[in-house]
């Protein structure tokens, strides 16, 4: 029976992974629209002045829906291993390739070939037909010979790619975004990559404060380290790769270079000082200075949009919100061996999360659009704080699922706060680590079992 399943299977997997294929072969035959265009056409913008049209707004929904709603909740069924997981990574998948579809039957406005949406495609189709496959040969439960050698190295693979499933999905969709208005082209390329890898950097920062705040405990706990230690290190390798990536060597040296790249400098120095500080459990406000030095340098940096100026300033608000307070958190709210969530320590990474935002949607294409149509920058930073919100929220309901099904809320205060006992915070640290799946753990029982009956 298993070597049957194992057939169906690879039959299943040699049709999806020739699916690609016969898409990009076929899309031209059947629907007359090049995608194949010469980029020479391109000068300022990377998409041409046709309308976006119904088919290509059905494909940002769906990609929307299925990397930004379902795969997200698809990973927490996953990582609590719920019956529900599977139902909802195959709707997922589903609506996907639905969409994968309509990106290739759309008409109308067009795009420069050789964008990266258009390459960076190919890599979430190829992790999510990987996903899918490991996903598949796992419920094959095959354990003997070899399959039960690398099956523990098939878990922990499928597990952390369907953790980073939503982030592959994030990035494609902020490409594909991009590519849909034609920005991010020519000479705009460099400071439009520095605002959506910064910007998604901030708001990545305050979504890993918050999985910590709510439940990260158990896993800092076990591992005898402070949050700030991880942050440290975190700042200290962003800011090599700052250091090295802000200015395209070969070409002369401006402002905009001089800031970013001595702002890369600080972050390495700061951030080995934040590692030597809280080795040993130590918290450390090192991490928040951080942010702070980097909120007031950007108080200065050199604009060239008339209205950029205005939308800079209040992220740099924002961000020396979140340090200040998160520097309080530290020094006054946080309390040794209490595990009960103050609502003093939601605001560092709802602020952090509000910069992201706001720097994101702060390139110079983005400021000069709103000049052009006329929408004043107070305005247009209440609709990014907006959004800025909806993630925020959507992050906690995805938290709250997992602490529901996981039962690590389990123990609730009477001021409604989650308290979990020391030695249950042990037990909750294995939803990263635990390196084996219910049927594994089930065999292994069942054959110890068996063993003592024979004693």
């Amino acid at each position: 029976m298993p070597t049957t399943n194992a057939h169906r299977l690879l039959t299943i997997l040699a049709l999806i992974c020739q699916l690609p294929y016969s898409l990009q072969q076929d899309e031209e035959e059947q629907h007359g629209h090049t995608h194949d265009l010469d980029p020479m056409i391109f000068t300022d913008f990377a998409a041409t002045d046709e309308p976006i049209g119904s088919i290509m707004t059905l494909h940002l929904a769906s990609m929307i829906l299925a990397f930004g709603i379902i795969y997200p909740i698809g990973m927490v069924l996953g990582l609590v291993k719920s019956r529900w997981h599977v139902p909802v990574q195959v709707l997922g998948s589903l609506v996907f390739v639905g969409g994968f579809f309509l990106a290739h039957a759309h008409s109308g406005r067009n795009y420069e070939p050789h964008n990266a949406h258009r390459g960076f495609a190919w890599f979430v189709v190829w992790s999510l037909i990987a996903q899918v496959a490991m996903g598949a040969y796992l419920k094959l439960h095959l354990e003997k010979g070899i399959h039960g050698r690398i099956r523990s190295l098939f878990v922990t693979a499928h597990r952390w790619l369907g953790i980073l499933v939503p982030v592959i999905g994030y990035t494609q969709i902020v490409l594909g975004v991009i590519a849909i208005v034609g920005f991010c082209y020519g000479e705009h390329t460099g400071q439009c990559l520095a605002h959506f890898i910064m910007g998604s950097s901030f708001a990545g920062y305050g979504i890993i404060m918050l999985i910590s705040l709510r439940v990260g405990g158990p896993w800092l706990l076990k591992r005898q380290r402070s949050q700030e230690w991880y942050d440290s290190w975190m700042i200290t390798l962003w800011g090599i790769v700052n250091t090295f990536t802000e200015h395209r060597w070969g070409s002369n040296w401006n402002s905009s270079d001089y800031q970013h790249t001595s702002m890369g400098i600080i972050w390495v120095a700061a951030g080995t000082v934040g590692i030597w500080l809280s080795r040993n459990e130590q918290r450390s406000v090192v991490p928040a200075l951080v942010i702070a030095l980097t909120a007031a340098a950007f108080q200065g940096h050199a604009q060239h949009v008339a209205n950029s100026g205005h939308i800079h300033s209040f992220f740099g608000y924002m961000l020396m919100a979140g340090a200040i307070s998160r520097i309080v958190e530290i020094c006054f709210v946080w309390k040794k061996g209490v595990f009960t969530v103050s609502p003093w320590q939601y605001m560092p990474p709802m602020f952090l999360m509000m910069a992201g935002v706001i720097f994101m949607g702060a390139t110079e294409e983005q400021l000069s659009l709103l000049a052009t149509i006329g929408i004043d920058p107070a305005s247009y930073i209440n609709v990014l704080l907006s959004f800025a919100f909806f993630l925020f929220l959507y992050t906690n309901i995805l938290l709250g699922l997992w602490e529901r099904l996981s039962g690590y809320d389990n123990k609730a205060s009477t001021e409604g706060y989650t308290e979990v006992e020391r030695e249950e915070l042990h037990d909750g640290a294995s939803f990263l680590e635990d390196d084996e799946d219910d049927y594994t753990k089930e065999h292994n029982a069942l054959a110890l079992g068996s063993l003592r009956q024979r004693d």
